[in-house]
């Protein structure tokens, strides 16, 4: 069995464009859905914005320390942005849920 002869058996063409835009465009998203993305991109602009406003102390002059540089709070802005991501999750998760048993309810009384 030559390896090069079941590549070209199993090969498939790339998916188009235009078959990925159709797919795509019938998707509609539900009210929580449309919630947790709104809420991401606010949450992610507003990591930067925490991680600029708390710097974090770059060097000390002393033991007990007053801060002689300041620098952008990079972890601050990573934790933000890591919470925001899972509760924009959780809303996204529930969104699909419902919206996958709105289209059951819909099945089963088309069925009746």
């Amino acid at each position: 069995m030559n390896m090069f002869e079941e590549i070209e058996r199993e090969k498939q063409d790339l998916p188009k464009i235009k078959n990925i835009t159709n797919e795509i465009s019938h998707y509609t998203f539900n009210g929580y859905q449309k919630f947790a993305i709104v809420t991401f991109l606010v949450c992610f602009c507003f990591g930067i914005i925490l991680g600029n406003l708390f710097p974090a102390c770059g060097t000390s002059s002393n033991l007990y320390g007053s801060c002689t540089t300041t620098e952008f709070n990079f972890s601050l802005m990573l934790f933000f942005w890591f919470v925001s991501f899972l509760g924009c999750l959780f809303f996204y998760a529930i969104g699909h849920i419902i919206s996958l048993l709105t289209s059951i309810d819909e099945s089963l009384r088309k069925s009746k």
